[in-house]
């Protein structure tokens, strides 16, 4: 009689491992996607809880306009939902270790962040389940090699 298999446990650690990656993979389209549905309905909280303390949103061209740590964010978000921005995300995916969100706003004003073909690109790196990083980018093509730049 044979008997079972079994898996050694530095095996079973890797197998772990690996399946958390693919869950948190899946689960950073998930956590953008009801991050932006709650701050369509005006509720920043799932944002302020994913963010690192000291997470930065670059834009497009960094300058002071970038924000420096999780309550820059949040300020800048604030206003954006007095001011009535909203939008549709249109795609997320991944791209190496980081997160390209392609995001459709319901207008634009001229001289505003670029669009390309309508749409603004975002790359988000995270640690784990928490945001670090947000990164504006003019078109695909620069979100692209932005997030491959690890």
């Amino acid at each position: 009689m044979q008997r079972p298999l079994r898996m050694r446990a530095a095996d079973q650690v890797r197998a772990a491992l690996v399946t958390r990656r693919y869950d948190l993979r899946m689960d950073h389209e998930r956590q953008i996607r009801d991050i932006w549905d709650a701050r369509s309905r005006g509720d920043l909280e799932p944002l302020r809880g994913a963010l690192t303390p000291d997470a930065k949103w670059r834009a497009v061209e960094d300058g002071p306009w970038n924000c420096e740590n999780a309550a820059a964010i949040i300020d800048v978000m604030a206003s954006q939902l007095a001011d009535g921005f909203s939008g549709q995300i249109e795609d997320v995916f991944e791209v190496g270790e980081r997160t390209v969100v392609a995001f459709r706003p319901d207008r634009h004003e001229p001289g505003e962040w670029p669009l390309d073909h309508g749409i603004r690109y975002l790359v988000v790196s995270f640690a784990g389940e928490r945001l670090t990083e947000l990164k504006g980018c003019a078109d695909r093509a620069a979100a692209l090699a932005y997030a491959e730049s690890v």
